[in-house]
């Protein structure tokens, strides 16, 4: 996709600007439509309508409300020229009735292209971008991708997206990522790089009737299941013309400019790289049940152009504090169903 190669450009040629225009130290929260967002000249290249902050790495809060111009992208910590950092961590991004659009635009040679609609919890160029959540809610409207992290030739790991709202709209292309990096690895003092995009990146979802095209990069999906979930509910709407496999990490090659190594080596690594993930799926309560449950049977995921896991999750067999459930899992060609029961008890 071309998002991510535009992406690279700009971090790496971010020309000395805040994403805000005020003086911001470690561990700051600004509001939009509040605070005021900034226009971004990016060297032979312009991002406008964007909203973040780019002079503190980490403990960042970045609040999105409903009201003012809808916003190009949003960052909860991010990289510029003036500012590099090694890690960028422990930022969180809220968006409540926010609208994320493609309402930007990149230029180059005097060309406009229309961009964005998308949010990043942290995104640098060879950071390691770990432990930042997204949280979405309300009647917020996605029209981009949604990133827990991003970081060119970085590390991008122990990220959160947590959908919390069944009003919450996404584009047509829309993707959610737990992590993602370059998709042409490089390769440095052996090291291929991006080095992990994927571990304990985790996607939570507490709400019903998520559709989106696709999801990529998640080591952990949690299914929050509610008093309100009904029979033959349906959680995840994937629309991938392709099918969807969350099992398979975003498929990478080496980097053409890569010439040192062995075809051989280029093979190991390729295969490393785009191994299956060992997906762990949970199926939760976000209250204690309001009554007994007998054979519920929801479904997680739902693929119309096919669904494919290399295993079913294992089932599922907890006791919280006053009540206990197991789940069991079931799929066909286009679906992955949770069958619940749960037990009111005295603990």
């Amino acid at each position: 996709m071309k998002m991510g190669s535009q992406l690279k450009k700009g971090l790496i040629i971010l020309a000395g600007i805040a994403m805000l225009s005020m003086s911001l130290a470690a561990k700051e929260m600004v509001t939009y439509p509040k605070d005021n967002k900034a226009t971004q000249a990016l060297g032979f290249v312009k991002l406008e309508n964007s909203f973040g902050i780019s002079s503190s790495p980490e403990g960042n809060t970045v609040y999105i409300n409903s009201g003012g111009k809808p916003l190009e992208r949003v960052f909860g910590a991010v990289e510029d020229n003036d500012n590099k950092f090694s890690e960028i961590k422990n930022n969180k991004v809220i968006i409540n009735g926010g609208v994320l659009a493609t309402n930007g635009f990149w230029e180059k040679d005097g060309v406009k292209a229309v961009r964005g609609g998308s949010v990043y919890g942290g995104a640098g160029q060879n950071s390691v971008v770990s432990d930042n959540e997204i949280i979405i809610k309300g009647d917020s409207k996605i029209g981009g991708n949604v990133y827990g992290g991003y970081s060119h030739r970085g590390s991008v790991i122990n990220n959160k997206i947590v959908i919390e709202s069944n009003s919450v709209l996404f584009g047509k292309e829309s993707i959610l990522f737990g992590g993602r990096g370059s998709r042409n690895i490089n390769v440095k003092d052996n090291n291929p790089e991006p080095i992990d995009v994927i571990t304990g990146n985790t996607l939570d979802l507490k709400a019903k009737n998520i559709k989106v095209k696709d999801i990529k990069n998640f080591e952990k999906i949690v299914f929050e299941v509610s008093n309100k979930t009904r029979q033959n509910d349906k959680i995840l709407i994937l629309t991938n013309s392709e099918g969807a496999a969350p099992e398979k990490p975003e498929i990478v090659k080496i980097s053409s400019k890569i010439t040192d190594i062995s075809e051989t080596e280029k093979d190991k690594i390729l295969a490393q790289k785009n191994k299956a993930i060992n997906l762990d799926i949970n199926v939760v309560f976000q209250n204690k049940p309001s009554k007994n449950i007998k054979n519920l049977k929801i479904t997680l995921i739902n693929a119309e152009n096919g669904l494919e896991f290399n295993k079913l999750p294992e089932n599922i067999e907890k006791t919280e504090k006053g009540y206990k459930y197991s789940v069991k899992f079931e799929k066909d060609a286009k679906n992955l169903y949770a069958i619940i029961n749960a037990s009111l008890i005295k603990n």
